[in-house]
């Protein structure tokens, strides 16, 4: 008998284990999930020891108490059960066109916000394939919401299964339908990850983080991962006044400006500038807040990487080819935090950026000028008024002005305020240039206006070839061949540079007003960028077509694209 009742009690502690059963916690780290969880392992425990009484309660009252406990508890292990079914389950906002709570993006988001802020915990927008036409704002100032950390994901892997459409797209601010100008826009917001989607067609910019400037607002470690960007009329992934972030795994084309831009990355103190001696220099952030663009393609665009005054930035295993130009931080008085600098480009592919946008044909449009000047092309690396860059081991080639350039833009030729675009601290260490010479760079491989100070090219592959100038300054002097040289400051040296011939060719401007004029003057980088009309840049750039075709270490074959050639007369 005694025999018996122990596999019976044995069979029904099977039972209220397997039927029990605890569905796992969707993340280990969720102390949320974890603290339930054991609540069901306990009640569980305690629902397998109250049931084995029942067997051992004699007939009558006594019976009819153990078998009222043993319900008891198998429903609160029932309870605690749904319960931490709901928890793990109320992380997903699930969106799609027909079938799901939310029919846009902005409505799971907004409802995935509202959640953030009520349980203090992290959600997913889980977009299933589809179009959906619509701009998504997310503004981390409005204290209903919490979008910190939250993830908005497309369900499939492959990027263009879910598209948001920006043509005749509305974005609803406040209330007030508008244009989309955006495709996802998330203001002041810490840890916004975007993830599997295609962007397109918007009026400025698809996938754009950004934090304004009032000292409450902040952006930070925000993360693009497995994102197309294309067919905008300015730029695709944007981050603007951010503390770092990820971009990887993505492509962008078709761009009036750049498909990769970070704009002024904020310093630790507003008033921080760089316009001092060597000696009383200062970092802009003490401890660098680093962002990761990598696994990046950027071709056909006006700038394959745009970064006016950015910092911080590691540019690295991507390729930027077939746009205007390839990597162009940048510093400009039109954002804060001046100048650009601080940056790691390396183990890159940058080639064929010779993209003539300004004639006919072309597949997009530049919103970009400076001033009185146009955007260059045919350059594969343009350091313009950067301070403490480092390119390095990076395949650089068949760009047909110049492979890399380094240079100022002077106050007193009316483009930067204060002279803060000064050519500084540059490095160009171990790239290779011209792919081993069988695609080389027109011009020349390197352009240096010797402005500045402070910059170096070392170990670069043998031969490279140096754009000389008048003659009048020796090549090493220009291009000093040992890395690091002695560190500058703002203050130390000047943005203009007259004598070697690199930087303008003032006889040109003096003559009749036109810079197109004068004998040499493409070969002067205000002369090249000041062209009239602009296309007639690729006048002043050694045309190769075809260039020999090209497949990387991946195994990934690359094709040339070109807008119409220029008439040169």
């Amino acid at each position: 008998m005694k025999q018996r009742l122990a596999v019976i009690v044995g069979i029904l502690a099977a039972f209220l284990v397997g039927a029990f059963a605890v569905t796992a916690p969707a993340s280990a780290a969720d102390a949320g999930a974890v603290k339930l969880q054991k609540q069901v392992k306990a009640a569980q425990k305690k629902a397998t020891a109250t049931c084995k009484k029942v067997k051992k309660a004699k007939k009558g009252k006594s019976k009819a108490k153990a078998k009222k406990r043993c319900k008891s508890a198998k429903q609160n292990v029932t309870r605690l059960q749904k319960k931490l079914k709901a928890y793990n389950a109320a992380q997903y906002f699930d969106v799609c066109k027909h079938g799901c709570k939310y029919r846009t993006v902005q409505k799971g988001a907004d409802a995935a916000g509202l959640w953030q802020k009520k349980s203090k915990r992290k959600a997913t927008v889980r977009v299933k394939p589809g179009t959906y036409v619509e701009g998504v704002f997310l503004d981390g100032r409005n204290p209903k919401y919490d979008y910190d950390g939250l993830t908005i994901m497309g369900t499939s892997k492959n990027a263009k299964d879910v598209i948001l459409e920006g043509e005749n797209a509305k974005t609803i601010v406040d209330g007030v339908p508008q244009v989309a100008n955006n495709a996802i826009e998330g203001r002041s917001i810490i840890g916004l990850v975007m993830k599997n989607m295609w962007a397109r067609h918007y009026q400025n910019n698809t996938f754009f983080v950004w934090a304004g400037h009032d000292g409450t607002e902040r952006c930070a470690d925000y993360t693009m991962d497995n994102l197309v960007s294309s067919d905008t009329r300015s730029y695709g992934f944007f981050a603007r006044n951010c503390f770092g972030g990820v971009i990887e795994n993505s492509s962008g084309y078709h761009h009036g400006d750049s498909a990769v831009y970070i704009g002024e990355t904020p310093c630790d103190s507003p008033d921080w500038t760089n316009r001092t001696v060597a000696a009383e220099r200062t970092p802009c952030q003490a401890d660098p807040d680093w962002t990761i663009i990598r696994n990046v393609k950027s071709y056909a665009n006006v700038l394959g990487y745009s970064g006016t005054n950015s910092k911080y930035v590691d540019i690295k295993n991507s390729a930027f080819y077939n746009n205007g130009a390839g990597i162009v931080p940048n510093t400009l008085d039109s954002e804060q935090f001046e100048p650009s600098g601080w940056l790691k480009i390396h183990n890159n592919d940058i080639f064929w950026n010779n993209y003539n946008y300004y004639s006919t044909g072309s597949d997009f449009q530049t919103v970009a000028t400076i001033g009185d000047v146009n955007y260059p092309i045919g350059i594969g690396v343009v350091l313009y008024g950067t301070d403490s860059v480092e390119v390095y081991d990076n395949n650089i080639f068949g760009n047909e002005k110049w492979g890399a350039a380094t240079f100022s833009g002077p106050e007193l030729f009316g483009v930067n305020v204060g002279d803060d675009a000064m050519n500084l601290n540059n490095k160009f260490i171990d790239n290779n240039m011209g792919r081993n010479g069988d695609d080389p760079n027109g011009k020349f491989d390197f352009f240096s206006d010797y402005s500045g100070g402070g910059n170096c090219w070392q170990g670069n592959t043998a031969g490279s070839s140096f754009a000389p100038g008048n003659g009048t300054v020796a090549l090493s002097t220009i291009y000093p061949s040992s890395c690091p040289q002695p560190v500058v400051g703002q203050k130390d040296v000047s943005p203009i540079e007259l004598t070697a011939g690199l930087q303008i060719n003032i006889a040109s401007y003096a003559d009749d007003g036109d810079p197109s004029n004068g004998p040499g003057d493409g070969d002067t980088i205000f002369g090249y960028v000041s062209q009239h009309p602009p296309q007639k840049q690729e006048c002043e750039m050694n045309v190769s077509t075809p260039h020999p075709a090209y497949t990387d270490a991946k195994g990934v074959s690359y094709t040339e694209d070109r807008a119409d050639p220029v008439t040169c007369s």
